[in-house]
Formats: structure tokens, sequence, C-alpha cells
């Protein structure tokens, strides 16, 4: 994690390869609720068409400014990753997409049930996909004294899920699933990704954030990738940036990230002066 790893590494890989074309990075993030006008799941898959360094900036007296100045910004994607990122935003070729990334879902699961494997990537159920009101924080609402007497951090309670801490249903979000629980398909969500060497972990910042400089995700390493080589960044959305923990949907948006990344790497075209190459 981090993005001075994630650079590093970055590093590291182009020096091997260097005829290296493109790089996906492929993981987990918090995501934003409400993309676009469409309320945004846990499962859902993010790609990034640009990334910024939203804890990247200076500090004032009672603000903070992000750096975004020409000589600050990251930069766009090169040609091809703009022509392909292009194509699946239009509606057609979103959905082949998708449609795409659920056949090798059900073929991961289908592989990891055969396997025996540790990780879990069956659908954890829409009655695990909690959302709270951005202001309602996670902490103890019972016998723990930090908890109740002030807004101190209690470390404890970071650690504990919904249910030990006392978080209560009045404060969730109320949001229509119209999934299929038995067919489950991530909805793909291209746009601004927003990366920093820090955990989103509030409601309210993440939608101050995502409003200031419309991001649609946040996540640890994107930035120090975008840097060193032609990146696309695919995560899974596992949890909302906010402070209530959920590891119940780590492995299955992990499972429906890699999905689309395959079906991304299905579709993209490699030009080698006249000659042109197609996976699969």
């Amino acid at each position: 994690m981090g993005t001075n790893n994630a650079a590093a590494a970055t590093a590291s890989l182009r020096s091997s390869y260097t005829s290296l074309r493109l790089a996906i990075l492929v993981g987990l993030c918090g995501g934003v609720p409400r993309i676009a006008n469409l309320d945004a799941f846990l499962g859902d898959v993010v790609v990034s068409k640009t990334i910024i360094q939203y804890d990247y900036g200076r500090r004032y007296p009672g603000r903070f400014t992000v750096k975004n100045t020409v000589e600050d910004s990251l930069g766009r994607p090169n040609r091809d990753i703009r022509g392909l990122l292009a194509v699946f935003e239009t509606e057609l070729m979103r959905k082949r997409l998708q449609k795409e990334a659920s056949e090798h879902l059900k073929h991961l699961q289908k592989t990891a049930g055969i396997q025996r494997r540790r990780a879990h990537y069956s659908y954890p159920g829409t009655a695990e996909d909690r959302l709270y009101s951005p202001a309602y924080a996670h902490k103890h609402r019972t016998s723990c004294d930090l908890c109740t007497t002030s807004d101190a951090f209690c470390e404890s309670a970071s650690e504990a899920s919904c249910t030990v801490a006392g978080c209560s249903s009045t404060n969730l979000v109320v949001r229509e699933h119209t999934v299929e629980e038995a067919n489950f398909s991530p909805e793909i969500f291209i746009g601004r990704v927003g990366s920093g060497n820090t955990v989103m972990k509030s409601g309210e910042d993440r939608d101050r954030i995502a409003s200031t400089h419309n991001i649609i995700a946040f996540e640890t390493e994107g930035a120090g990738a975008w840097d060193e080589i032609p990146c696309i960044v695919v995560k899974g959305i596992c949890d909302y940036a906010d402070s209530h923990n959920n590891e119940a949907w780590q492995d299955f948006a992990a499972a429906t990230s890699a999905a689309v990344a395959k079906a991304i790497l299905g579709r993209y075209i490699v030009r080698d002066g006249d000659r042109v190459f197609s996976p699969g």
C-alpha cells in the first residue's frame, strides 16, 4: 500500500520489461456511493480515466489545497488508453464489457470452489451492503467511555464490526438493489480516481473531496504507478470510504476487479508498426 511503494515497484517492473505498453493495477478501493446520478454498490468496479493525488498539496491555516497545476498534474493517459476507455464509455460496449466480466467472475468462483481456496469469492448478499449517513460515525454506542464521552479516536471501535460497535440501522441510507444475488454482474464506472497515502475513512470528507474534484473512488496505489508507466486502475468497491468497518466484501470485490481487468485485456489491441495484435 502507498503511492511511494507503488512507484518503486512499478519502476522496477519497467526496468525489467522495457517494451511494456500497459499496466493494469487491480485491487480494492473505497467507493463513492453516488456516481453520475447512479447508485454504486459494494462489488461494483471503478476504472480510472484520470487520477488525482488528493492528499498532495499545501496546508494553510484552516484549509488544505490540493496541488493540481500543470506542473504538479499526473497528466492524462496515452492515446491508446484514451481510445480504449472512450469505447468502453459507450453504452453498448460497457454492457458487453460487463457481460464478459460476469462470465469471468463465474469461472473464477467455480474454479476457486473446485480448488478449495481459502478466499471466499461468493457474493456476500445485499443484507451485508450497508451504507450509513455520512455524518454517522462508527464508534461504540455503549460500554466505552472514550466513545460515549468524547470525539477522540478509539482504535478498538475502528477494528470492530458495526454489529459489535452497535451502529443503529435507523441511520442506514435506504437504496434499492436491483441485482439478482444468484447472478451478480458488477456495474462498471469510469472516471477520476482519488489516490493518496492515507486511507479514506470519513463519510463527510469523502463527499466533500469527491464533490470538489469529481472523484468516484479512493485508493492508495494508483498515483505511484500512473506516474511511471501507461496505467489503468481497476478497483473493486469493498467499502464506502467511511468509518464503518466491513471486511466481508474484500474477497468478492477483488474477484470482480480481476474479472473486469480480464475483460479489458480481451478488448485491448496492441499496435506494433503495421502489425496489430489482439488478445485471445
